[in-house]
């Protein structure tokens, strides 16, 4: 995995909203199927490039506060880029 140092400048190929009981993990594959990757039989798998775990307990974290601030990650996986926030993941060209 790399990582870009800013958010894309053009319009998402896909968005997805991160339902309020989801973790963040599970709507990023969702992101990823919408933005038509191939995740069966994907090589390397999700849990390969990132810390799911990590990854959801942040965005959790983000979310449980009153105001969720300015919170974004930024991750190339499965050649796009994605990005994440406490209540959506969008993914870019």
């Amino acid at each position: 995995m790399s990582s870009t140092e800013q958010v894309p400048d053009a319009l998402p190929i896909a968005r997805t909203a991160i339902e309020d009981e989801e973790e963040a993990t599970d709507a990023l594959l969702r992101a990823a199927r919408r933005a038509h990757v191939e995740l069966d039989g994907t090589d390397p798998r999700l849990y390969d490039q990132i810390d799911a775990g990590a990854l959801d307990a942040l965005t959790d974290h983000n979310r449980s506060r009153e105001t969720s601030g300015d919170f974004v990650l930024v991750a190339d996986l499965w050649d796009r880029t994605f990005v994440v926030r406490p209540t959506a993941i969008e993914v870019f060209p």
